[in-house]
């Protein structure tokens, strides 16, 4: 017990000295850990023998955070208004995508060297079907993308988890491989077969979702009967992982009805029984939970990475890949142009290209094939297999993401941002060096030439990146800057009220109208992300301009370069 406790800690520490370094170095951090994790495995550190990704571990404890977390954050008005897309991408999509990469990895496979049977590349398929919402996410994050694009991907991502698992048990069952997920299931011939898939389809995806979306309304009623912080985070925390339980012990999908319940309490409950400060207690704690869950994954995928062995079937695993790109490519320009139709918005070309290229593989893969059974001939090949193709994804495409973001036009704004952020920092350190000279001067540490000549350099730098900064920041950035100042702010204003009501300044009561204003004012501003127009008319709602005439109003200012 006394080791388990340790290397848990270790872990930790590691993931938040390599979080550091991925900042620092700007790489996106789930790379990050796995290089990590490849170099801990390496070295083989005695004190971390012993600890493995199972597949228990990951589906009954890091995954529902995981997912929870996402879902829970998924503004439903914004969901509703791409569900068409996202669901012809996460159900048909999937399905078109298992279709093409199984009957191209089927020959391909056998051109390299490596016989499988196409039972066994259907459910290699199934388990690469799934794009990862843990690897795509934070690197779109990082990269500053489109905010309706983040919002189709997550969306995909997390309904596309829950039916590559379905479409997996589906096809194991019907192979007679065991699977931990029901009993086997022998059929004879394709119609039996196809049956048996859309009933047991069905079943996973209808009931996964029902209990989810059932047990997540009546969380969100019980909150509404009370006030309190932790009973409400605690219930919170009980619901994702029971609605994971309870779905997969009827046999039905875990995954699917996890997501189902954490959008259900985000967009239903957090506004309908929860006041601001519980809603601000509970975000934080799923935010610490998923980044302690994402840190394990990925350093135990990269501690499990043998990485001679995949190097052996580096072939083979280069054909998969091809296969399941080209299955991606299929899947979504083909049914990207149908999302309209469905009464979601045109989706650019451009987009689709990011959408193709940023479907990475990640941990899910990994943990369905190490959950197949070690009697089963194919497995060996398979684990390498899926293996391989999780570390092609996660290198290849996350670290040539930026590069097509770039060619594609939908980086500028970041790129933009990031010589505006550089420019504001200069003139910061410049007035921070510049107060300190004249500390010193009136101290009588410096003589007053040498204060001269310094506050002369340093004020003539100061104001050189200032008029920087403000060249760079335009008009959309200024608003966005403006809108990261106001939100910040609020944060500010929320922890002074939560501190005088402690101390009994304020009442409950008074403080619970305050609270209220301050979350309404928050969430008119994330709703900008909408685009730039919605962001002006947020930031003109929130923070209107009680400026009287002003010659310099016109001039875009940074707040924080005084």
């Amino acid at each position: 017990m006394a080791l388990a406790v340790f290397q848990v800690l270790a872990l930790l520490l590691i993931a938040a000295i390599v979080g550091m370094g991925a900042r620092r170095l700007r790489l996106p951090y789930t790379l990050a850990l796995v290089v990590a994790g490849i170099g801990l495995g390496l070295v083989h550190l005695p004190e971390l023998e012993g600890i493995h990704l199972t597949p228990d571990l990951l589906l009954a404890i890091f995954l529902p955070a995981l997912l929870f977390e996402a879902a829970y954050h998924v503004e439903f008005a914004k969901f509703r208004r791409n569900a068409g897309v996202i669901g012809l991408l996460a159900v048909p999509g999937v399905v078109i995508s298992v279709v093409v990469t199984a009957l191209l990895a089927w020959p391909l496979t056998a051109w390299a060297g490596l016989e499988l049977t196409l039972g066994a590349c259907f459910l290699l398929a199934t388990m690469i079907a799934a794009t990862d919402p843990i690897s795509v996410l934070a690197l779109f994050r990082s990269l500053g993308v489109n905010r309706r694009l983040y919002l189709l991907v997550e969306g995909e991502s997390l309904l596309n988890d829950g039916i590559a698992v379905v479409a997996f048990i589906i096809v194991a069952a019907i192979l007679g491989v065991a699977t931990g997920h029901g009993q086997a299931h022998a059929v004879h011939g394709a119609a039996e077969a196809a049956w048996f898939g859309f009933k047991t389809f069905v079943w996973m995806a209808g009931a996964g979702v029902a209990i989810g979306g059932a047990m997540g309304l009546a969380v969100s009623v019980l909150t509404r009967q009370i006030d309190d912080r932790l009973v409400e985070t605690t219930l919170s925390f009980v619901l994702a992982y029971g609605s994971f339980l309870i779905a997969e012990h009827v046999h039905a999908s875990g995954v699917l009805s996890c997501v189902a319940a954490g959008i259900t309490l985000g967009s239903f409950g957090s506004r309908f029984g929860m006041s601001p400060a519980t809603r601000l207690a509970i975000a934080d704690f799923w935010e610490f939970l998923a980044f302690f869950s994402n840190s394990m994954v990925f350093l135990l995928v990269g501690l499990e990475l043998d990485v001679p062995a995949l190097f052996a079937v580096a072939v083979p695993v280069a054909a998969v890949f091809g296969a399941l790109v080209v299955g991606r490519a299929v899947a979504v320009y083909s049914l990207a142009p149908l999302g309209p139709r469905l009464g979601s918005e045109p989706i650019p070309m451009s987009w689709r290209h990011v959408m193709v290229w940023g479907g990475l593989r990640g941990s899910l893969s990994m943990v369905l094939v190490i959950g197949l059974p070690h009697e089963w001939a194919a497995r060996d090949p398979l684990l390498l297999l899926v293996f391989g193709v999780v570390s092609v994804s996660l290198f290849f495409q996350g670290l040539t993401m930026g590069p097509l973001l770039s060619l594609l036009g939908l980086r500028g704004t970041a790129t933009k941002q990031d010589a505006y952020e550089i420019a504001r920092a200069k003139a910061l350190m410049a007035t921070k060096a510049l107060a300190e000279v004249e500390h010193q001067a009136d101290a009588g540490l410096l003589q007053p030439a040498t204060a001269g000549r310094l506050v002369a350099l340093y004020r003539q730098r100061k104001e050189t990146e200032k008029a920087r900064a403000e060249a760079l920041a335009g008009e959309d950035l200024a608003v966005e800057r403006l809108q990261d100042a106001a939100l910040h702010l609020l944060v500010v204003e929320e922890e002074t009220l939560r501190h005088a009501l402690d101390e009994g300044t304020i009442d409950r009561d008074a403080a619970h109208g305050l609270f209220a204003d301050i979350a309404a004012r928050r969430e008119a501003l994330r709703h900008g992300d909408e685009g730039p127009q919605a962001l002006r008319e947020a930031i003109d709602l929130v923070v209107p301009d009680v400026r009287g005439p002003d010659p310099e109003a016109g001039r875009a200012t940074d707040p924080g370069a005084e």
